[in-house]
């Protein structure tokens, strides 16, 4: 695999010889370089411009950061100090991961103040591995304008949202210029994690999951009943572009005034309402909506945590700089621009609030999200994941144009998810069996350690 990355830039250079370089690796969505970069340059001003920090560029796609890390962790590579890392990600690489409490006393942070499903993903039993960023979780985006138009609520089921979407799809279809170019709902079920991300919320929001007591259950009625509601989606309220939509495609569907609703995440909500939108001032949110037929309001939880390599040369030096990166004062900061604070306090802060008005739905939302399976499937989660993507977007592409009988479309759902089902109880036995392995290789290292065994002689008493 090639590594895809750039060296972004070189914030401060310092003017002594030894001095030392920090390497960043972080993503580019929406203005969360800029923030990065921003920040980097107040931590390199108050360090008085001793040190030099490097911004490496990720891959957007998750699944591609996630190769990338292995890659590096099984070279042992030194070349990044501090890595972003998706919340489903921290358990998989762990091992990986520096103690951050060597460097820092961790009763400077206050427990309470944390969502507890992000505190309990900062930690790997009784090491501090992770600081968080931010905090996501999906939502549905709306146009407050053309349901104020028709005289139309604000949906609470998935079916209400459904028949709004169709209704106003037609009426706004009237106008020549709209004429097949506006949708009534947008979503992301390109093949990559983000179509993971969406069926996981989905299918929990018709009471459904894809994994139940150790098993994989996404062939349920719940989860068929999920993939017929987007199949008619395709079928009549939604572009069949979606098939190869990320979070950007459908934000500039949405943005440009071509949409009535929009499954995206709350970042998007600074750049709907930036000047150069076309819908600017017409946006709501709300949480996924549940099913008639059962379940709950839903939203995947998602985050992206900061972490300091294991073989970092500079571990106290970049510890410090994930601390003043993760810091409530930089999540305030980029709370500005619509990035969810992972501090429960924030959402009572009213500089925050009167930015994000939609931060009172969101913060319910992040209250009861649903999480992805990544601590079923373990170091097999991406792919557990790819296999869950791939065989969504490949349902969805092949049923979607059919016109027969539904009951026959459905039992094709029924028969393909089965298929899916199989490979997942299987991936489920591997990583269960491997779990088992890597317990006992724990502990042989550990009984070493404490001998005083050095690396050499592993393999001989292995």
């Amino acid at each position: 695999m090639k590594k895809i990355l750039l060296v972004a830039a070189t914030t401060f250079c310092c003017s002594s010889a030894d001095c030392d370089t920090i390497k960043i690796a972080c993503r580019s969505k929406g203005t969360e370089m800029e923030l990065l970069r921003e920040a980097i340059d107040e931590w390199v001003k108050k360090n008085d411009g001793k040190h030099t920090v490097e911004v490496v560029i990720l891959p957007h796609a998750s699944n591609e950061c996630f190769a990338l890390y292995r890659q590096w962790f099984s070279a042992k590579s030194f070349d990044v100090d501090i890595l972003v890392v998706d919340i489903a990600w921290i358990e998989c690489f762990s091992e990986y991961f520096a103690d951050l409490t060597e460097y820092f006393n961790p009763n400077e942070m206050d427990e309470d103040d944390f969502f507890e499903v992000f505190w309990k993903s900062m930690h790997s039993g009784e090491r501090l591995v992770a600081l968080p960023m931010y905090a996501d979780c999906g939502v549905i985006f709306y146009r407050t304008d053309l349901l104020a138009k028709y005289s139309k609520p604000i949906p609470i089921t998935w079916e209400e949202l459904y028949e709004t979407a169709e209704y106003i799809q037609k009426e706004e279809r009237k106008k020549r210029e709209k004429r097949n170019k506006f949708y009534g709902f947008v979503f992301q079920a390109k093949a990559f994690e983000i179509l993971t991300c969406n069926f996981t919320e989905l299918i929990d929001s018709f009471g459904g999951a894809i994994i139940t007591d150790g098993m994989a259950t996404i062939d349920s009625e719940k989860g068929v009943d999920a993939i017929m509601l987007w199949l008619s989606c395709l079928q009549n309220i939604s572009s069949k572009s979606v098939l190869n939509y990320s979070e950007e495609d459908a934000r500039g569907m949405f943005q440009s005034g071509n949409a009535v609703f929009m499954r995206n995440w709350p970042y998007a909500w600074s750049l709907l309402n930036s000047p150069l939108s076309s819908v600017a001032g017409n946006v709501g949110v709300f949480q996924i909506p549940p099913s008639a037929k059962g379940g709950k309001s839903s939203g995947v939880l998602g985050g992206w945590f900061l972490v300091v390599s294991e073989f970092s040369k500079h571990k106290r030096l970049a510890t410090d700089l994930v601390r003043f990166l993760t810091s409530k004062e930089q999540q305030k900061k980029r709370s500005g621009s619509s990035y969810l604070p992972t501090y429960k306090s924030l959402y009572a802060d009213p500089n925050v609030l009167g930015n994000n008005p939609h931060f009172a739905y969101v913060y319910d939302a992040l209250r009861n999200a649903v999480i992805r399976p990544a601590k079923d499937f373990g170091i097999n989660y991406p792919r557990a994941s790819t296999e869950i993507f791939n065989a969504i977007n490949s349902i969805l592409a092949e049923l979607s144009p059919m016109v027969e009988n539904p009951r026959q479309i459905r039992a094709e759902v029924k028969k393909l998810l089965g298929r899916l089902n199989k490979k997942l109880n299987s991936l489920l036995h591997k990583t269960k069996v491997e779990d088992k392995d890597g317990l006992l290789t724990k502990i042989c290292k550990s009984i070493k350690k404490f001998l005083g065994i050095d690396d050499e002689k592993i393999d001989e008493i292995d």
